[in-house]
């Protein structure tokens, strides 16, 4: 256990896990999003095994703790059974924790970005909504996507993990949700929405996104008439190499 950090030992101790009881597992081949995390080290969790707690990633939800869980080894821990859209889902985590200080502050990240005071809480009851299709056609099958958290928690408060498991589908199955004809009837209809989950999802929370752009920033949405056209520009052979003009 040389490789993880004092404060990760005491919040794997203060959760019950047995540290000498961890087995570290190879990283590679994992989903794309695990490269936003330097330095990556995952375990299979014997205690997890026959239980709903597929994967986790630890961190100190107290704002004194911030920079420490900044600091922690980037560890992704699972189930020795978990499939590899659990460790995109904890990745997703891992990469909050890195860059936020904890994994649930992506949803204030989601306020300031969205600047839409209903859109959190909008966002998971919609989500909610949508599970059955989320379900039968990729797959997502989730207990934060059941209305029945709802009776002990407030929606807004679950987002970060909805967003989680949605991000670790498209990292799995190598789709965009938000171009989903039924999902932009529901789920993805508000265009700020889209941006602002394209912009705390993915690599989109790392540099390493081909954009180059700061984690977290909200990008505008291209028009169908400005895709249209590249495409077009494409499909002529401009790609970029001086001024075309297309009427």
């Amino acid at each position: 256990m040389d490789k993880l950090d004092a404060q990760t030992l005491a919040l794997l101790a203060k959760a019950g896990v047995s540290p000498a009881r961890l087995s570290e597992i190879s990283t590679k081949g994992m989903p794309a999003n695990t490269a936003g995390i330097a330095d990556l080290v995952a375990y299979t969790v014997p205690e997890l095994r026959g239980t709903n707690a597929l994967g986790f990633v630890v961190a100190d939800p107290r704002i004194s703790q911030t920079e420490k869980n900044r600091a922690a080894r980037g560890a992704i821990f699972a189930s020795p059974d978990a499939k590899p859209d659990t460790f995109a889902h904890e990745a997703e985590h891992a990469m909050a924790k890195k860059q936020l200080g904890d994994p649930a502050l992506i949803n204030e990240k989601f306020d300031e970005l969205a600047n839409k005071p209903d859109a959190r809480g909008k966002f998971v009851l919609d989500a909610m909504d949508v599970a059955p299709y989320l379900k039968s056609k990729y797959g997502i099958s989730s207990a934060y996507f059941n209305k029945n958290l709802l009776k002990r928690n407030s929606p807004e408060v679950l987002l970060y993990e909805q967003l989680a498991s949605l991000a670790a589908a498209e990292q799995t199955l190598g789709v965009d949700l938000t171009k989903d004809p039924e999902l932009r009837k529901t789920l993805f209809k508000d265009r700020a929405v889209r941006e602002t989950y394209n912009a705390i999802t993915g690599l989109r929370q790392t540099r390493l996104d081909p954009r180059d752009l700061p984690p977290y920033t909200r990008q505008p949405e291209k028009s169908t008439a400005q895709s249209l056209l590249e495409k077009t520009k494409k499909s002529l052979g401009f790609n970029g190499g001086g001024n075309v003009k297309l009427i």
